[in-house]
């Protein structure tokens, strides 16, 4: 699997919402990790994550990029912490392993910056509108509602 930076493109158009979703969603989300017994909390306010997607690609380079999105995950969903404050994303990458010197200056490295652009250029021209979204050899899958998460076997149908 190959992950990708990801942001709404400026002429997308999803699905809209059915009334009601995001009550839905929240109460979904409680059964789910009730059920695989994980605590996260929401992020207090919604953070760019620019500069996260630029210091994963100097991650992934590294070797270390597992570690790094869960660390960046951890940060958002579990210590409200702000991934767009350089000093939070210097001192998850000095936890994975990385010289925090180095990543800082990869975070201002036109090659990362381009790659994340790359991304965010792919999702324009391939009408990605939603997260998640899956891409195989056969076919696309995006989820625009929590009902519509694929299946392990819908996943493997893309690939296969």
């Amino acid at each position: 699997m190959d992950w990708r930076a990801w942001e709404m493109p400026a002429d997308a158009h999803p699905p809209a919402k059915p009334e009601g979703y995001g009550e839905n969603a929240k109460k979904f989300l409680q059964t789910l990790l009730d059920q695989l017994g994980l605590q996260i909390q929401p992020p207090n306010k919604k953070a760019k994550t620019f500069l996260a997607h630029v210091g994963g690609k100097y991650a992934k380079e590294q070797g270390v990029y597992e570690a790094y999105q869960q660390a960046i995950f951890e940060a958002i969903w579990q210590n409200s912490e702000s991934v767009e404050d350089k000093k939070i994303l210097s001192q998850i990458a000095k936890k994975v392993g990385l010289s925090p010197a180095a990543f800082e200056g990869a975070l201002e490295n036109p090659s990362y910056i381009k790659q994340v652009m790359a991304d965010f250029q792919l999702a324009v021209d391939q009408k990605i509108w939603t997260i998640p979204s899956y891409q195989g050899e056969n076919g696309t899958i995006q989820v625009n509602h929590f009902k519509d998460l694929p299946t392990i076997k819908e996943l493997e149908k893309l690939i296969r």
